[in-house]
């Protein structure tokens, strides 16, 4: 059976492709498959740092929605009922993903790309809310990561996408890339993040996903834990003493 979900490796950075033609729709299998994939690259060392995007002219879709209706009027659990759970695994992850949009990310799509720790673009990439128009609704919450209670009132309400350049104007992504800088842009930032102290970038990722929504002083505060975490190890002392030694 053809993987829609496939994982490739290139040393310590693992590539995640989605690849459901023609618009890598997420079903249950691929909600399921991300899952899994989030716990198999955290529980092996040797991968440093991961690389998602999509085949072909869309990055996703978002769910699967010939699915998720058979599901409703059979009165059983659809590819929504994955959302909580999946979101959990993004967002709690020790490993650093990088999102390279290569088209369209829409609904849940656009949930998956904005739980990345960066997001890279190309020129053809667009994001989107339309699950008003087809008697869905999700996604606000992730993009408000990015963007403002007006802009994704605005997405949500009209369900219009918006072209990744108009999100790297405003600072919310990375600069759009020509579509074939995307992939090599994204796995050079992966090999300088891969390089890092995995120790280090773990607390990093920890500490980014437990501010986010504090006020400053206990965002502050938390970050400080995790500082005295670090400089515990050998590691974080051994680059202390590179650096002093070094002199700026």
């Amino acid at each position: 059976m053809t993987e829609t979900i496939r994982l490739t490796r290139d040393g310590p950075i693992a590539t995640i492709t989605l690849d459901r033609p023609p618009v890598n729709a997420l079903g249950a299998a691929e909600l399921d498959r991300l899952i899994a994939l989030v716990a198999e690259v955290d529980a092996d060392p040797d991968i440093r740092a991961v690389v998602l995007t999509g085949a072909g002219r869309c990055f996703s879709a978002g769910l699967d929605l010939g699915q998720e209706l058979d599901a409703i009027e059979a009165e059983r659990p659809g590819p929504s009922s994955r959302g909580v759970a999946l979101y959990q695994a993004l967002t709690g992850r020790r490993t650093p993903w990088i999102a390279a949009i290569n088209g369209p990310a829409l609904g849940a799509g656009l949930g998956i790309a904005i739980c990345a720790d960066v997001i890279l673009a190309s020129e053809t990439a667009t994001i989107g809310l339309p699950e008003i128009d087809v008697g869905m609704l999700g996604g606000a919450r992730h993009a408000m990561r990015l963007l403002g209670h007006a802009t994704v009132a605005r997405l949500l309400l009209t369900g219009r996408p918006m072209p990744a350049a108009e999100l790297a104007r405003r600072g919310a992504i990375e600069p759009v890339l020509a579509p074939e800088a995307l992939l090599p842009a994204a796995r050079t930032l992966a090999a300088e993040i891969a390089a890092k102290d995995p120790v280090a970038v773990a607390h990093a990722l920890a500490c980014l996903s437990e501010v986010e929504d504090l006020p400053l002083v206990e965002g502050y505060a938390a970050e400080m834990r995790h500082v005295a975490e670090l400089a515990r190890t050998e590691a974080a002392r051994a680059a202390m003493r590179r650096f002093l030694k070094r002199g700026i």
